[in-house]
């Protein structure tokens, strides 16, 4: 698992689909509401987040039901700016840290302009990999859903969302079709959501493949549109077994970008000076161009999900995704449940889950001179058409650990507490670098190692 303060919120289909076919009818109209608590922390000091939830679901007598759902996020902490790691200190400046001190200056707020002045600008030192400590936002989420039972074995669940944090907002309507077959042990299901993001950013939408220094932004702000599309058929098996099979397909167009990230420029991996940078400040400021992706991406993704009742009252949920993009992205995704019943009065469940994928077309830890750019006095041109050193494009491959233990309580309520911890593997091909340069013999992927906590309550009334 990684946060990402700038990834779009949208309803998930898969999920969404998953929840309408297990939908069991209501004996009697009743409320359910769950609550739960997110408590999220990255290694080295990285992202850490808390995000309290409250979904409520009204269920009617005729089978249909509405709900509504809010997340709160607050996230802060230091993110890989992109920049690789050298073997000498480098020194940044911060586009969304100076300007919060614009900001502050303009408020005439002293403690902001006290915080923001030591922020505005951020030294790396030799041998760590670059992060922008600048990394804060609160996220409000909201969505709603209604589920409405047709006639002939039909049934209809329509919804929609709304997010909104500092520099990103997004707005997404969905809808899903099941139609009951073979008394009721087959669903056939059609789903899709629409999704419109606006990007904001602090200093505006930055020219790609630029140098931060010149700081020559595009527009202030750009947009995004996402197409999801689902189809799912879900058989019962055996009265103790149940699988479903969903085949997903995505489109996505505008602005993918993250304005935040930027590549090193190096020469026979040597940091180079910026040639934009006047050098008034005393600081030698080398060469890092913004990155760049393509603005279009088509993904295909199937996901096979069985679960099977062992013993009296265990459980087992066992699942399998592959996703493919026109990016180069390859993934496979393998997750395990095992709900163990003990005694009747609590229950546990362990959860294993291992994640990878290849790196993206444009994947690149850092860009050559005379190979990936070419420059001549102030003059700088990229020469190509992509490049982002961003992890989360990169090959890699990550097992997820965790428990939960559940307590039910009086009259339909329950407690439950689970753990998570998250680990990266580097799984992309090194860079040659010429040997004794500021990048030889440096880490080119920046691993990450989470944990998380998550508190639920859960009742019927």
């Amino acid at each position: 698992m990684q946060l990402n303060k700038r990834k779009p919120v949208a309803v998930s289909l898969a999920l969404a689909t998953s929840a309408l076919l297990n939908q069991t009818a209501a004996a009697a109209e009743d409320w359910q509401v769950d609550t739960g608590l997110l408590i999220y922390s990255e290694s080295d000091s990285r992202v850490s987040a808390t995000e309290p939830v409250i979904s409520v679901t009204r269920n009617f007598a005729d089978e249909s039901s509405v709900s509504a759902r809010l997340t709160l996020d607050s996230l802060s902490g230091a993110s890989p700016n992109g920049a690789a790691v050298a073997g000498i200190p480098q020194t940044f400046t911060s586009a969304s840290g100076i300007a919060r001190l614009q900001k502050a200056e303009d408020d005439d707020d002293d403690d902001e302009i006290e915080e923001y002045g030591d922020r505005a600008y951020y030294v790396t030192q030799a041998g760590d990999t670059p992060y922008d400590e600048n990394f804060e936002d609160n996220r409000t989420t909201l969505s709603l859903s209604w589920l409405r039972p047709l006639e002939n074995g039909f049934k209809l669940n329509l919804g929609g969302a709304y997010s909104t944090e500092g520099d990103f907002t997004s707005y997404s309507i969905n809808s899903a079709l099941s139609k009951d077959l073979a008394q009721n042990n087959t669903t056939l299901s059609l789903g899709v959501n629409l999704e419109f993001d606006e990007v904001a950013p602090d200093s505006g939408i930055p020219q790609p493949l630029t140098s931060i220094i010149a700081a020559d932004t595009a527009s202030n702000t750009d947009t995004k549109q996402v197409t999801d599309l689902v189809f799912g058929i879900t058989q019962v098996m055996t009265r103790r077994w149940v699988t479903q099979l969903n085949l997903s397909l995505s489109q996505s167009s505008g602005h993918h970008d993250d304005p935040y990230k930027f590549l090193t420029v190096a020469d026979q991996g040597n940091l180079i000076e910026d040639p934009n940078d006047n050098g008034l400040d005393g600081v030698t400021t080398y060469l890092y161009l913004y990155e760049h992706r393509p603005e279009d991406r088509q993904k295909i993704s199937l996901y096979l999900q069985n679960k099977v009742a062992v013993f009296s009252n265990d459980a087992v949920d066992i699942s399998y995704r592959y996703m493919t993009d026109d990016w180069g992205i390859d993934s496979n995704t393998f997750d395990l449940t095992y709900h163990l019943d003990v005694a009747g009065q609590f229950y546990l469940e362990p959860h294993f889950r291992y994640y990878e994928q290849t790196a993206a077309d444009f994947y690149t830890p850092f860009l050559e001179l005379g190979t990936d750019v070419s420059m001549s006095g102030t003059e700088i041109n990229a020469l190509v058409d992509y490049a982002s050193a961003d992890p989360r494009l990169g090959a890699f491959s990550a097992t997820t650990y965790g428990m939960k233990v559940g307590v039910p309580l009086f009259r339909s309520h329950e407690l439950s507490l689970s753990y998570e911890a998250y680990q990266q593997q580097d799984k992309n091909s090194y860079r040659e670098t010429a040997a004794g340069s500021d990048l030889d013999g440096q880490d080119q992927f920046a691993e990450l190692s989470a944990n998380w906590i998550q508190v639920g309550y859960s009742f019927r009334w």
